[in-house]
């Protein structure tokens, strides 16, 4: 359906799968306003243009909603609906450029802060983990203030040791 819709309302349908959190949202609220939904969030948009079938007149008001979409991010600055699509890439290759340049800087100066960071976390990550399943297999009660604080430092531990994999292994270190 997002790809017959997106032969009607190209803008909006870019917009909303294109991964730009920002303009996802913009989107889906447009969409919904139109289509006269409640939920105006991103996934529920995209699931109810997904399952629904639109009548004549939606499809009207959501072209009618793509051009008024499609003037606002002219005005913005994007020239074709593709181009939104390609901020995330770009933002990927910012990304990738930094780590690179981060990993050079390294090399040159002798510096082993990443490395050694990269160790600290992953030796934190095994902590938690073992403080986890000690707790668990003792049976231990805890409040759920400290269960939700240990979960929300395991997702931290977690998405610093995949940094540091990224920065080691990832696709600009070779």
């Amino acid at each position: 359906m997002l790809e017959m819709l997106k032969t009607v309302a190209p803008w909006l349908v870019t917009a909303l799968t294109g991964g730009v959190p920002g303009i996802a949202v913009m989107a889906a609220t447009t969409i919904a306003e139109k289509l006269g939904l409640n939920d105006r969030s991103v996934e529920a948009v995209k699931t109810a243009l997904s399952d629904e079938a639109l009548t004549p007149d939606q499809w009207l008001a959501l072209k009618q909603a793509d051009d008024e979409f499609a003037l606002k991010m002219r005005q913005a600055g994007f020239t074709h609906a593709q181009n939104m699509a390609g901020i995330q890439v770009q933002a990927d290759q910012i990304a990738a450029g930094d780590r690179a340049s981060a990993r050079q800087l390294s090399i040159a100066e002798h510096d082993h802060t990443a490395r050694n960071l990269a160790y600290l976390y992953t030796l934190a990550l095994f902590a938690v983990i073992g403080l986890e399943f000690y707790l668990a297999i003792g049976g231990i009660r805890m409040p759920d203030m400290v269960k939700t604080t240990l979960d929300t430092l395991l997702g931290v531990l977690i998405t610093m040791v995949i940094g540091s994999k990224e920065y080691f292994f990832g696709s600009s270190s070779r």
